[in-house]
């Protein structure tokens, strides 16, 4: 499942049109698509390899996540820990003093265990609950998987590993406005899927809201004339 695309504007003058945008359009409180794009931006600078990621941001950055905010919450050193981490092959960074940010690559020994789920899998103890916990509730986060979730397993609620029973509780702890799934390209094996059998699975976690990255990103569902088997965030 290893899937790399690289970007090719420089980090800088992506967080400079993110933040052109984030300006005219308002405070975090409606999800908006720049702040979105300006969070992802600043994990994508740092690690493109396939992988699944999730960060936790304080109120304060959640409102204003400029570039510095970022920094402050997640700090250059630990960006780099994340990256010499994941690239080995079955990475997985979850570090024994959790900070904002945990992270895995997808395993190619059997059984297979995709990068979302091994951030999900662990009850309380797994990666994204030790991020989370004791933590405040009024926090935002993030969801990002480079690769869309796939049918057939991450949102197969028949399949024991799916992502649908434990994303959705930890999403519901916050509102709706504070929290995003995001992904980069489509899966390739969904990818030539029928659309109402994709746009179907993913209305498992739409309520995240689910959002489709890069810059600037684009939200997946919440146009009332949306037609049921057609997304935005669809295509190649």
């Amino acid at each position: 499942m290893d899937h790399q695309i690289f970007r090719s504007w420089p980090c800088f003058i992506l967080f400079s049109v993110a933040f052109s945008l984030c300006w005219r359009s308002g405070s975090f409180g409606s999800m908006n698509e720049a702040h979105v794009s300006a969070v992802i931006d600043y994990i994508r600078c740092h690690v493109d390899f396939h992988y699944a990621v999730a960060v936790r941001l304080d109120p304060a950055y959640c409102k204003d996540p400029t570039r510095n905010n970022l920094r402050n919450a997640l700090p250059p050193n630990v960006m780099q820990e994340m990256r010499a981490e994941l690239s080995r092959v079955g990475g997985l960074y979850n570090p024994r003093n959790i900070g904002n940010i945990v992270a895995a690559r997808p395993t190619r020994t059997l059984p297979h265990e995709h990068a979302e789920w091994r951030l999900l899998t662990g009850g309380t103890q797994s990666p994204v609950e030790r991020m989370l916990a004791n933590k405040d509730q009024n926090s935002c986060l993030f969801f990002f998987s480079k690769l869309s979730p796939c049918v057939e397993r991450c949102l197969n609620e028949n399949d024991a590993r799916n992502i649908v029973q434990t994303i959705n509780p930890i999403f519901n702890r916050y509102r709706e406005d504070s929290r995003a799934f995001v992904f980069e390209t489509v899966y390739n094996m969904d990818a030539s899927k029928e659309a109402k059998v994709v746009v179907d699975a993913w209305k498992l976690i739409q309520n995240a809201p689910l959002f489709r990255y890069p810059f600037p990103a684009v939200k997946c569902f919440g146009n009332n004339n949306q037609p049921p088997d057609s997304s935005p965030c669809l295509g190649p």
